[in-house]
């Protein structure tokens, strides 16, 4: 078998890996080895774990690789180092959410995502660090201390998913799978560069997860390119362990991938979203997502321009869903331990919830959005935007400039993605391309940082986010500070 690692093994994809350690070319436990010296010279700066479990990691390498050579193989991540968001509970691994409150906390169970990849024989490296709670979008924790974003240590790599996109992008992890709530799978995905899936609400489990929002709450894989995300979902999601054709609704869609090597998008059609998505962006992720439309038509998709009207407050609307959902479960922790919430929480906590009749008021915006979206998408099979309207801010950032507008961080963060949420579709925020240089805190970006571009599908339909995603992603490369 060729090398394509250069001798690295950390530079193999989830796919790459999977093919080796099944044809027995690569040692389960080598490979495990690989990652944790790299978790070692590198999460230092990052800070991308909250928890590493080297020993769990080797005993259960130790064992796939046994199983494995004597013919119980368990499928294609068995063996595999991955990471895993530090809002599912992990038996015998403490699961923090990323509080002072749960620092020590150690389930007894697995919750179900965690259950589902130890029944494919994955490798657990640890848990990947969280925005408090999942309650904001930037993972600089008060209490573990901020997530940096691998092309530039100055920057947050989003969230609240952050601490998994940036290890995949650090090369810690093979894959992660992260929660999203407003977009926290897809904002880290974006702003890192890598890809992030949520899929239709309710298709992964999320049993054993720590709630934010549970009407809005998604699980969603996170890997570095989109077939190796088509890999981890099926998985998650049971297709790779069930029968059923690649074009079967939400079945199959790294088999639907698989046919489709060349990403001949002939017969898809996708929509541009203009106005109101358009509307407040930066012009250089603009001009990303004008480049990614270009690169589906040049695969022979059909792609038009969908102008979407002013949907009003939407965002606000969808931060007070977050807040009568959320405030509920901490309410009695804030009341009797209020000093050991960070300030993002404190503020939020501090809020009076909405009453019921005020959701009800605030429904007609959210509506009119959904019905929107559903007449597009019975027009167009995928629909385009921008994942961020900006590339990452500068850690500690309480306000960011998109255009001439001044805006709170995570009303910026959130805008694009929150939406789909709200109307429970599969969402895929890929790596478009990268901005210019900038100067920062730190020195010069060189090479500019990652944009994402974002595919949004019919419910159920995630094989065409990925189908349409694959021709869209673009390769970054390393990023400067962290390619040794």
């Amino acid at each position: 078998m060729t090398d394509p690692s250069g001798g690295d093994l950390t530079r193999l994809t989830l796919n790459e890996a999977s093919a080796a350690v099944t044809g027995g070319q690569l040692s389960p436990v080598e490979l495990t080895e690989a990652y944790l010296d790299r978790i070692a010279a590198v999460d230092p700066a990052i800070n991308a774990y909250t928890t590493v479990v080297a020993d769990a990691a080797r005993r259960d390498a130790r064992a796939a690789e046994h199983d494995i050579a004597h013919g119980r193989h368990r499928g294609p991540l068995h063996g595999l180092p991955v990471g895993l968001k530090d809002l599912f509970d992990t038996a015998g691994v403490r699961t923090t959410a990323g509080s002072a409150l749960r620092r020590d906390h150690v389930p007894a169970t697995d919750s179900a995502v965690a259950a589902r990849l130890r029944e494919a024989g994955a490798v657990l490296l640890g848990k990947h660090a969280t925005h408090e709670f999942a309650w904001g979008g930037t993972t600089t924790n008060p209490h573990f201390g901020p997530t940096r974003n691998p092309w530039d240590l100055d920057r947050i790599p989003g969230g609240s998913s952050g601490g998994s996109a940036a290890s995949l992008v650090a090369r810690t992890a093979l894959a992660s799978v992260g929660t999203d709530t407003c977009g926290s799978v897809r904002i880290p995905a974006a702003l890192c560069g890598c890809v992030g899936l949520k899929p239709t609400y309710g298709l992964i489990d999320l049993t054993g997860a720590v709630p934010l929002a549970p009407s809005l709450d998604h699980a969603g894989p996170l890997a570095r390119t989109v077939a190796d995300t088509a890999l981890l979902f099926d998985v998650l999601s049971g297709a790779a362990g069930r029968a059923g054709s690649a074009g079967e609704a939400g079945v199959g869609t790294r088999a639907g991938l698989g046919r489709d090597e060349e990403g001949d998008l002939t017969g898809l059609r996708v929509g541009w979203l203009g106005g109101w998505f358009s509307d407040v962006l930066d012009a250089e992720v603009a001009g990303v997502v004008a480049r990614c439309a270009g690169r589906l038509a040049d695969r022979g998709a059909v792609v038009e321009n969908l102008d979407a009207p002013d949907f009003g407050p939407v965002t606000d609307r969808v931060f007070d869903i977050v807040l009568a959902e959320a405030e509920p479960y901490h309410r009695a922790a804030f009341r009797g331990y209020p000093e050991m919430f960070g300030p993002d929480l404190r503020a939020n906590l501090s809020l009076t919830p909405p009453t019921a009749a005020e959701l009800a008021a605030g429904r007609p915006v959210l509506d009119r959005l959904t019905r929107w979206l559903d007449a597009a998408l019975r027009r167009v099979d995928v629909l385009l935007a921008a994942t961020e309207p900006l590339p990452a801010p500068p850690i500690g950032a309480g306000r960011v400039d998109v255009g001439d507008r001044d805006l709170h961080i995570e009303w910026a963060l959130t805008r694009l993605t929150s939406v789909f949420n709200v109307a429970r579709l599969p969402a895929l925020s890929v790596p478009g391309g990268l901005s210019a240089g900038e100067l920062s805190a730190g020195g010069l970006s060189a090479g500019g940082l990652p944009i994402g571009v974002q595919l949004v599908g019919r419910p159920l339909r995630e094989v065409d986010v990925l189908r349409a995603g694959r021709a869209a992603e673009v390769s970054l490369g390393d990023p400067p500070l962290l390619g040794r």
